[in-house]
């Protein structure tokens, strides 16, 4: 008799310090997702060269617009955006293979400014340029490329309080057509190969918590 309620005062005690933990890894689990941040997505949703115009017969204006887009979509935090770095780059022989040459024709830069959560936001301008050879692409008989990376440092603001500083580095190449036009007429997103702040998988370590606190549980 002393050996059965020995026996069912360890299991007890057993239970009880895995509810204990699952209860603890659920809590983890859920400060994780509360707290996890994704990082917003950029686009050049236009942009548009008058020297490359054909129609204008002119290469004298020689400002590129450019219309950007920044999309938070983090559903309950903001982000805090630093000046805002832009430089644009054109490929001389129209080709962004490794042999072609690109060189820097413009950089500018965005004032600072806050983004609620699940907001979009739009940053239009008309940038100088240098150095472009815009007889040559012109000339050139098919699509001209260019480039354009962009820097920043970017903070979340989760309920009253602000993470960490978070460089953002991000870039694409697109194409321009002989109206000045972007060729592709969807948004053209930048991205990074460098992983996102507070992101990844799911904590395997967490995983196995919760796990082996359910077999217990229902077992």
């Amino acid at each position: 008799m002393s050996d059965y309620n020995h026996h069912d005062g360890g299991s007890s005690c057993f239970r009880c310090c895995f509810s204990f933990t699952l209860t603890l890894g659920l809590t983890s689990l859920f400060m994780w997702l509360s707290l996890r941040t994704s990082n917003p997505i950029l686009s050049i949703q236009d942009i548009y060269i008058p020297a490359l115009n054909k129609t204008l017969n002119s290469t004298d204006y020689q400002k590129i617009y450019i219309d950007l887009k920044f999309d938070n979509t983090n559903k309950d935090k903001g982000i805090y955006y630093h000046p805002i770095n832009i430089t644009l780059h054109y490929y001389i022989n129209g080709s962004t293979s490794i042999s072609s040459s690109k060189i820097p024709i413009s950089n500018y830069t965005i004032r600072g400014f806050y983004q609620g959560h699940n907001k979009k936001a739009r940053r239009k301008d008309w940038v100088d340029t240098y150095g472009v050879p815009w007889e040559a692409a012109v000339d050139g008989g098919g699509l001209a490329v260019f480039r354009v990376d962009l820097t920043t440092v970017i903070r979340f603001k989760i309920l009253a309080w602000k993470t960490k500083k978070h460089r953002l580095v991000v870039g694409t190449d697109f194409e321009v057509d002989g109206v000045g036009k972007k060729e592709r007429k969807k948004g053209t997103r930048l991205r990074s190969g460098a992983p996102e702040l507070g992101s990844g998988q799911f904590p395997v370590g967490l995983g196995l918590v919760v796990f082996s606190g359910l077999l217990l549980v229902f077992n």
